[in-house]
């Protein structure tokens, strides 16, 4: 179903005029129905190869491609994207980038609708695949007025919709919660499309559903059986990230408390009589501490965050830093928040110039942090932050709350798009500032193996569940 045959693909380097190699003589064959998973550390271009097999590169982006690549038989070096719509679906690691549409139905309904099905056929579809995956009730909200996970479901539930042969996936299982994590991982293993899958790590919910594995390694795929392929995975990321000797900082001794917190939270798209509200009535975070902060998709994480680092208002309640109620702009200067999606908090051209803006009145003060940070992170300070992969912009998002020396930092999904020693290097650096780290994620081991205390949503209440371990 997919043949690739000596792919070679170099993207632009803007910076040095040259074309810096992603692929080199890259050869793939995926049969009708195979599932296959390949894993890759960031950069080692898996969201590339996504988008190059469904017509999107080089044809908006400039790079130079040599090889042959066919889907079905179809050259999709020859071809348009919009050819391949009912034989090809593709699920971005960033959902932003393909939702459309100002309602949930509208986003579902815009492909059937360029396909040629009739109403009945697509209203058919859309009820049914909205159904599938929860968000019957949702139909008219603005895909923008959604969390993550809602997002990440409506694409797969668009690509249900569609019903094509094949199916591009790449970090699908990402933002999801465990109940939509296990329902992706049912529709993959039980249906007879050919499915590839890109991540960026191995979780329990792939067992039992892949039938082939591979890497991406040295600019190429290397297929083996799956324990050879986590092993060659495991040293990859080794290689990848080393933690860098850093000096541990005077811990700062403070506490973020919420008492009594009420949120209530109105979706602009759509009337309700009854909008979304979130109640907290003890939450602290202290110095030094690893708290998780865990519920299922759309239960009010973000929004919580939100609350907590002071860009949305809440309607009763208090937050107190060190036992004094904090305005909104003393909790922007003292709470950081590392957005689920790292687009939201990147803007300057360069990652020099996202690591030196806070140091901009001192620019040899800034220049000298700006490469060690870099250097701690894993960056290179020429870089655009657009053209880096999801995992390397979240670094930066990172690198920069590292140099701001926030002592409370929220870190929203961190584990979505990067390897687990990532994701431990990081907030291990940031642990070395000595801040009080809350992160939001739908891994439980993950949660498990770094946190020391817990909170959960339930029924709309930021509930406290003790230490892990207790439960």
């Amino acid at each position: 179903m997919i043949e690739i045959s000596e792919l070679s693909f170099a993207f632009k380097d803007y910076q040095e005029g040259n074309y810096k190699p992603i692929f080199e003589n890259l050869n793939l064959k995926v049969a009708k129905g195979q599932k296959l998973l390949i894993l890759g550390v960031p950069d080692s271009g898996k969201s590339t190869l996504a988008r190059i097999i469904s017509a999107l590169i080089p044809r908006h982006v400039e790079g130079e491609i040599s090889g042959s690549i066919k889907v079905n038989s179809l050259d999709i070096l020859k071809i348009e994207a919009w050819e391949l719509t009912d034989k090809l679906t593709l699920v971005t690691q960033n959902p932003q980038e393909q939702l459309l549409m100002t309602s949930l139905v509208d986003e579902i309904a815009f492909p059937l609708e360029s396909l040629g099905f009739n109403q009945k056929e697509i209203e058919k579809r859309v009820v049914s695949s909205l159904k599938r995956w929860n968000l019957e009730e949702m139909g008219e909200v603005n895909p923008q007025e959604t969390s993550g996970g809602e997002r990440k479901r409506l694409l797969l539930a668009t690509t249900e919709a569609i019903d094509a042969d094949v199916w591009i996936m790449d970090e699908p299982f990402d933002d999801l919660d465990y109940k939509y994590k296990n329902l992706l991982a049912k529709r993959i293993k039980e249906s007879d499309k050919t499915v590839v899958v890109f991540a960026s790590r191995y979780i329990g919910e792939y067992k039992g559903v892949f039938d082939s594995f591979g890497l991406i390694k040295d600019k190429h795929i290397v297929v083996d059986q799956k324990d050879e392929i986590l092993k060659l995975y495991e040293q990859e990321s080794e290689r990848s990230f080393v933690t860098t000797d850093v000096k541990l900082q005077k811990l700062h001794s403070k506490t973020l408390r919420v008492k009594d917190l009420k949120i209530v939270h109105q979706r602009f798209s759509v009337k309700a009589d009854n909008p979304f509200t979130l109640n907290a009535k003890d939450f602290y975070v202290e110095s030094g501490e690893v708290v998780a902060l865990v519920g299922p998709n759309g239960s009010g994480k973000s929004t919580f965050s939100r609350v907590l680092c002071g860009l949305d208002p809440y309607l009763d309640g208090s937050i107190s830093i060190d036992g004094k109620v904090a305005t909104s702009k003393e909790l922007n200067r003292n709470v950081a928040y590392l957005f689920q999606n790292p687009d939201f908090g990147i803007f300057l051209p360069t990652v020099e110039d996202e690591l030196s803006w806070s140091m901009r009145h001192d620019k040899q003060k800034a220049k000298k942090v700006a490469n060690e940070v870099a250097s701690l992170f894993h960056l290179d300070l020429k870089d655009n932050p657009t053209m880096m992969s999801y995992g390397s912009r979240k670094h930066l998002q990172a690198a920069v709350y590292y140099i701001l020396e926030r002592p409370f930092v929220i870190i929203d999904e961190l584990d979505s798009g990067v390897t687990y020693a990532a994701a431990y290097e990081i907030i291990s650096l940031l642990r070395l500032r000595g801040a009080a780290i809350v992160i939001i994620t739908h891994d439980q081991e993950f949660a498990k193996s770094l946190a020391t205390r817990q909170y959960v949503i339930e029924n709309k209440e930021v509930i406290e569940k003790g230490e892990y371990g207790d439960n």
